[in-house]
């Protein structure tokens, strides 16, 4: 084998831990988004949400928006950064010609 190999195959090892790392603590995060509604001259905060096809929508506290906005925001974050492993993990096996042994 190669050192070129060699390399591949260490960065595809590395790829696939990350990648499990990711999914694991974007499956914590909650999905979906913020919304405000204003009902009667007052401001509530609603989750909105899919289910299959349904859009749920669940009240949040205001005290609680901040902190729930940075959790989506990182999920949104985590979201494109398996996306972008994923896509490097494709060209690796292109660039291999096969798919290399994570062990």
């Amino acid at each position: 084998m190669s050192v070129l190999e060699d390399v591949l195959e260490e960065e595809y090892v590395r790829s696939s831990r990350l990648l499990g790392l990711m999914e694991q603590e974007i499956s914590l995060l909650p999905k979906g988004s913020v919304r405000m509604r204003n009902i009667k001259g007052h401001e509530y905060f609603y989750l909105n949400y899919r289910v299959g096809d349904k859009v749920k929508s669940d009240y949040v506290p205001a005290t609680e928006v901040d902190e729930l906005q940075a959790k989506i925001e990182r999920r949104r974050t985590l979201a494109a950064a398996i996306r972008e492993q994923k896509q490097s993990q494709k060209l690796i096996i292109r660039a291999l010609g096969r798919v290399p042994n994570a062990d």
